[in-house]
């Protein structure tokens, strides 16, 4: 399509008498992609497939380039690309792991901008529905959709003039192997010249096996908002009936962690537990027992003194847009190739990295 309407370009085709294969010389002499679209326009596509599902971007395409394509061939150039994103990806990733850990690990990566004054990496993990099933507990005889966790890192500070920067990374490795794609990307972004690096996530054991692993002498933070929920669900175990008195309760113990960290809402609770009734003790006991082998990572008193960021917001709002924004639509059900290239895709956006890796050709490399 031009400006002024459609432009047709004929090129001799040749079809196999035994096979049925079809050869275009000219586009194998030109380097173009097998299949029914250009590369300008598959790269449009699918940029705009990193936005929204494939039924809106059928519609966009026809209100915006005049021209229609079908939900197999989306998917097909879907995986095509996003696959070479992710293979890369991990070939980046076998690399690293082959080589000592220290300067031959280091060499490895390429620094792509100066280092900030203050960097931040956190990691998170989001459920997605997929195409698998798997027998229903509640309901025999019936089957019941498969969630997958795709775990999500970002790295993120804040530049001089005060705007926020992020950059993000994604698979569904466990978490060494998936530790050193975020690791990797730290490096990118200037970690191992950063004079204050800070490591903020959830309680979750694999993220604190990836900041044990890979980050060892960032400080460690307890994400504020996460502590948060375990104190309102041991509020709403003890007045299960009642909301006031459970939000009560909750905001005299997030008081007490607000005025002192961690060990304020500690000494709190066992106060707590032994002022009420027995029944009382389990739900008390329940978060005790996850906040004591947290509690040197809950000094929010002194991270707040040294204007560090104390919630995941940022984390949260990545996951949203790698996974949720494109993974989690009405309906969306999601095999293990097509999720990992769609959110792959989706990085190489939100970073800014687009251009460089259609410079790579990727239709060209997936055929």
């Amino acid at each position: 399509m031009g400006m002024d309407g459609a432009i047709s370009f004929r090129r001799a085709r040749y079809v196999c008498s035994q096979t049925g294969r079809s050869v275009f010389p000219l586009d194998e002499a030109l380097d173009l992609p097998s299949g029914d679209i250009t590369v300008s326009l598959a790269r449009r596509a699918l940029r705009l497939a990193t936005f929204i599902g494939f039924a809106e971007l059928q519609q966009e395409l026809r209100e915006q380039h005049d021209v229609r394509v079908t939900d197999s061939t989306l998917d097909a150039l879907m995986r095509k690309a996003g696959g070479v994103a992710y293979q890369e990806q991990q070939a980046r990733v076998d690399k690293l792991e082959a080589a000592s850990p220290g300067l031959s690990r280091e060499r490895l990566v390429r620094v792509t901008r100066s280092a900030p004054r203050r960097m931040y990496i956190s990691c998170d993990g989001i459920t997605y529905r997929t195409r698998l099933r798997q027998p229903d507990p509640q309901h025999k005889n019936r089957q019941c959709l498969v969630y997958q966790e795709m775990k999500v890192g970002c790295v993120f500070w804040q530049e001089e003039d005060g705007a926020w920067r992020k950059q993000a990374v994604a698979g569904r490795g466990g978490p060494e192997r998936f530790g050193l794609s975020l690791w990797e990307l730290a490096v990118q972004c200037g970690l191992l010249d950063c004079p204050e690096v800070i490591f903020i996530s959830d309680g979750g054991l694999w993220c604190q096996s990836v900041a044990e692993t890979y980050f060892k002498e960032a400080r460690r933070i307890l994400d504020w908002y996460h502590l948060c929920e375990h104190v309102w669900m041991a509020a709403r175990t003890l007045y299960p009936k009642d909301e006031k008195l459970a939000g009560n309760w909750a905001g005299s113990s997030m008081h007490h962690l607000h005025e002192g960290g961690g060990v304020g809402l500690l000494h709190h609770l066992e106060r707590c537990r032994t002022m009420r009734p027995a029944q009382d003790a389990p739900a008390i006991e329940a978060i005790l027992n996850y906040l004591r082998p947290r509690l040197a990572i809950t000094n929010y008193v002194a991270y707040r003194r040294r204007g560090y960021v104390i919630g995941s917001g940022m984390m949260e709002s990545t996951c949203k847009q790698v996974v949720a924004q494109r993974l989690k639509g009405p309906g969306m059900q999601w095999s293990e190739q097509g999720a990992l290239a769609m959110t792959s895709l989706v990085a190489h956006r939100l970073n800014g990295t687009w251009n460089q890796f259609w410079g790579q050709r990727p239709l060209q490399l997936a055929a």
